[in-house]
């Protein structure tokens, strides 16, 4: 307080203190601003009446009253520390770290300004600045448990999981009822894999704060990630009972009605977070790719998905031209991947798109990115770095990475793989001591630059763009001079910042060229090494069936069929007779084998046909009890709009025929592609007609035990052809180093 203040302007300003102490504001300030009618230079008055003008929210004024009692004395660590605090509230990050650290001039142990510090350094996304900031509070008061929170809340950010769950730790020993530290640990738990840990740890946050409305909503990201999705709808509702206005939990649960395959509700919810945040990029996004249905009822929905997505992509693309670089943030949380299951050349679509999220993600990410993207350091091996959410059993890798990983030259080629999701296995730990340098996530899109700038990769790979967020916000950057994709999802990026997409010679079609923006490379055969555990099957306890019933196998994930399609089951079952079509419910979007069903039961009572005759559900099995399955089956039927590779090469080696109708797009023929490799082609049909005549010849054959042997034993002895296709790799690591010359 200043030196000259008369005994009557300490009565009334120790009066005011008291005051504004009780919260009694209104009166509080009324007294300060007394004292300074009669001492218009109090810098304490000028401080604490500040200070009350920034929790009230009057941010403009603090900045102003603290501004001048600083100038009247500005040796005072918490002059500098609660300016700080109201120049954060205003957003002005930069100018709030300055005065934060004007307080540790005069007071470097002054344990609030450093925790602030590290809070606008946090938001500044400098983290490695952040952490030191919360460490050197902590040295002053290590039982600071609100420290030790946002410290593990840094370290996750930065992919620090375990030293995050240490953090965590600590933060509990301190304070047991810390709601919001339970749930943050359950955030890190569910990046780990621990996913009935994470449960119970969110559970513990909402069993001290029940109103915790941040704790309901990421209760619900984790019954997401197990796939209960009714589980995560209540919880967001919940949390929106306590928040109404909490614009994430509206965008989460947007996401789960579309996993539900409730467009119509995922598309109100993204509304209703735009009307709270009109700026709100997620939810941009989200409402645009939400005009894509994850299934399709009628061949009209099907059909009016390309239209209705790239009306929702010009208004999107119009509101980026007045608002640049704000969706850059953004790219990755929701992506039009159901696109590819509409049975429609996508490329000039996918392409606009591309270039509006490239040039987004740009805007936003390039300028903080010092990698030397064009130009390659000088070593002795190329560096690939490999970018996966799925090194794991998983399709993606088990046929497109798993055989580049296993068999790529490492006298050529070093390689770094980001294995950008939770989940691990027995392959991820195998993948780990395969590789020259291995980096787990999840982890920030910031956090993942961080890694690439380290590597300095010669070449970025991804084997799928479309099914992992992380993955596909690095692939709109330009991080290395050459960047590849793999026909994990089979159908181009639409990227301009991809070069090249690998794919196979035996799956694309003459003049596949004008399907791609990026250059097409045909590698041998299929384009992959896959190189799998044969399968062990598990009797499959059968339902007993009538005589002479052929049992074919719709084996792929329900959202694969398109309703045009549904006619030649009917015209199948017409002409082979006694007959059950055998569907397979997946682990995810379980919701959709029951529409398949319904879909196709009326397509069959359309034609005359019981449907109760002829659908069967099958629940989902372990991969070995699926091999049993398959046993059981005597037509595997691909799905013409989307075709299978992994489900086709578990067919073939149980010896299963297989009937697929090659299409135009690669997604049409990658069974076609297999059973060529094998040279087992009289099961390809290139027209409905001729996929219903082969249909019916293998029912027919099916029903002669002899014949049935020899087809499936001849299936057999063909599938080997199916693995360990080196000249792919060869290929591959070819075309890397030709387009790099």
């Amino acid at each position: 307080m200043a030196a000259e203040a008369s005994p009557g302007i300490q009565e009334a300003f120790t009066a005011a203190m008291q005051l504004h102490q009780a919260g009694r504001l209104i009166e509080a300030e009324r007294l300060y601003l007394q004292i300074l009618r009669a001492n218009p230079r109090h810098a304490d008055a000028l401080h604490l009446l500040g200070v009350l003008a920034h929790q009230i929210g009057r941010h403009d004024m603090a900045v102003d009253l603290i501004g001048r009692a600083i100038a009247q004395n500005g040796e005072v660590p918490s002059f500098h520390n609660n300016l700080g605090n109201a120049l954060k509230a205003r957003g002005k990050l930069q100018e709030a770290a300055a005065s934060y650290a004007g307080a540790l001039v005069y007071q470097p142990n002054h344990v609030g300004a450093l925790f602030n510090l590290g809070l606008v350094l946090q938001m500044q996304g400098k983290l490695e600045e952040a952490a030191a900031s919360y460490r050197r509070a902590l040295s002053y008061k290590p039982d600071y448990a609100e420290a030790h929170g946002n410290l593990g809340n840094t370290l996750q950010a930065q992919g620090k999981l375990q030293e995050a769950v240490a953090c965590y730790g600590a933060a509990l020993r301190y304070r047991p009822d810390y709601a919001e530290v339970h749930s943050n640990l359950g955030n890190v738990l569910m990046a780990q894999g621990n996913y009935g840990e994470a449960l119970a740890s969110h559970e513990r946050a909402l069993t001290h704060k029940p109103d915790y409305a941040e704790g309901h909503n990421n209760l619900g990201l984790v019954l997401l990630e197990q796939g209960d999705v009714d589980g995560a709808v209540a919880s967001y509702r919940r949390a929106l009972t306590h928040k109404p206005a909490y614009v994430e939990a509206h965008n989460n649960l947007g996401n789960a009605f579309r996993e539900q395959g409730q467009s119509a509700q995922a598309a109100a919810s993204y509304q209703r977070a735009l009307v709270l945040d009109r700026d709100n990029t997620e939810a941009r996004l989200g409402q645009a790719t939400a005009t894509i249905p994850v299934f399709a009822d009628t061949v009209a929905d099907s059909i009016a998905a390309i239209e209705k997505f790239a009306r929702s992509l010009e208004e999107l693309t119009a509101w980026s031209g007045t608002h640049p670089g704000k969706l850059g943030k953004s790219v990755g949380f929701s992506q039009p991947f159901y696109l590819a299951y509409r049975p429609a050349d996508v490329t000039a679509l996918l392409s606009r798109y591309g270039d509006l999220i490239c040039a987004e993600a740009a805007a936003h990410w390039q300028p903080g990115i010092v990698v030397g993207a064009t130009v390659r350091p000088s070593r002795e091996r190329v560096r690939i770095a490999v970018v996966s959410g799925q090194v794991r059993q998983h399709p993606v890798w088990d046929v497109v990475l798993r055989g580049i990983v296993a068999h790529l030259d490492r006298q050529r080629f070093d390689i770094a793989l980001y294995h950008t999701g939770a989940m691990t296995d027995e392959e991820t730990a195998w993948a780990k001591g395969r590789v020259d340098r291995f980096v787990q996530g999840p982890r920030s899109t910031r956090a993942w630059l961080d890694e690439v700038a380290r590597d300095r990769p010669d070449v970025m790979f991804y084997p799928e763009v479309g099914m992992d967020p992380a993955t596909c916000a690095l692939a709109t950057l330009r991080l290395a001079p050459l960047q590849v994709a793999g026909w994990g999802h089979p159908v181009t990026t639409g990227l301009p910042s991809i070069d090249l997409f690998v794919s196979g010679e035996l799956l694309e079609g003459t003049g596949a060229e004008r399907h791609y923006r990026e250059k097409l490379i045909r590698l041998p055969g299929t384009g992959v090494c896959s190189d799998l555990a044969p399968l062990q099957s598990q009797p499959w306890e059968s339902p007993a069936r009538q005589e002479n019933c052929v049992r074919f196998a719709l084996c792929q994930q329900p959202i694969k069929f398109d309703p045009a399609d549904d006619v030649l089951l009917t015209r199948i079952a017409q002409v082979v007779g006694p007959c059950e079509f055998w569907l397979a419910a997946p682990k995810k979007l379980h919701w959709a084998t029951a529409r398949l069903r319904n879909r196709l039961a009326a397509a069959f009572s359309a034609e005359g046909l019981d449907p109760e005759a002829h659908l069967r559900v099958m629940p989902w099995l372990s991969r070995d009890q699926f091999a049993g399955f398959l046993d059981e089956m005597d037509v595997f039927l691909d799905c013409p709009a989307f075709s299978g590779y992994t489900t086709a090469w578990q067919a073939i080696h149980r010896g299963i025929p297989i009937v697929t109708m090659e299409g135009e797009f690669l997604r049409q023929r990658l069974a076609a592609g297999l059973l060529r490799q094998i040279g087992m082609t009289d099961g390809i049909a290139s027209s409905p007609d001729q996929y219903v005549q082969i249909a019916a010849l293998r029912a027919q054959e099916s029903r002669d035990r002899g014949q049935r042997a020899v087809r499936r034993e001849s299936m057999r002895r063909a599938a080997t052809q199916a693995d360990g296709n080196r000249a792919a790799v060869r290929a591959f690591e070819q075309a890397l180093i030709d387009t790099l010359r």
